[in-house]
């Protein structure tokens, strides 16, 4: 009798550990796809990439980052699945000896506290360099933000036409 007590008790155990393994895993993958934060937080928003033409292989993404927590924080570096490009670089274009210049910004960007930074076509954005094939309107990929403190920040971004 005592056997099967046991038994019943370990597959109650069981099936309650597998229940929560798997609600774990469940929450743990949504809040990775979970890009805006709550109030006093770091938020990504209105993440696109402009389509690319048939042989390009670099390409561009533009996006918001809202710091409305009461300390800076600074993106380190971004991140695309190798099915998108070979790699995902912070970049800034310069005006140098009256020319425009982009370069990659190996130091990140400083988001100061309570402020927005802006990436956009003609400043600091994320440059896609090696595609994998051509971006293309209304194609979908996920982005990685890093953060200082091992933050990382998922956005999803739409391809738009961005003529």
């Amino acid at each position: 009798m005592k056997g099967v007590i046991l038994e019943k008790r370990c597959c109650k155990l069981a099936w309650a550990m597998s229940f929560m393994l798997m609600f774990a895993a469940f929450t743990a993958q949504v809040s990775a796809h979970d890009h805006k934060s709550p109030k006093g937080k770091v938020t990504v928003s209105d993440a696109w990439a402009r389509a690319t033409f048939a042989l390009a292989k670099t390409g561009a993404i533009y996006l918001d980052i809202t710091n409305d927590s009461k300390r800076d924080v600074k993106l380190l570096k971004v991140r695309v699945a190798d099915t998108v490009a070979s790699a995902a670089q912070l970049h800034e274009t310069l005006m140098k000896d009256d020319m425009m210049q982009m370069r990659e910004s190996e130091e990140g960007f400083l988001i100061a506290a309570g402020s927005k930074l802006s990436l956009q076509s003609g400043g600091k954005h994320v440059m896609l360099m090696g595609l994998s094939k051509p971006l293309a309107v209304g194609d979908t990929f996920t982005l990685s933000l890093i953060f200082e403190r091992n933050v990382v920040i998922r956005v999803p971004v739409t391809v738009k036409d961005g003529r």
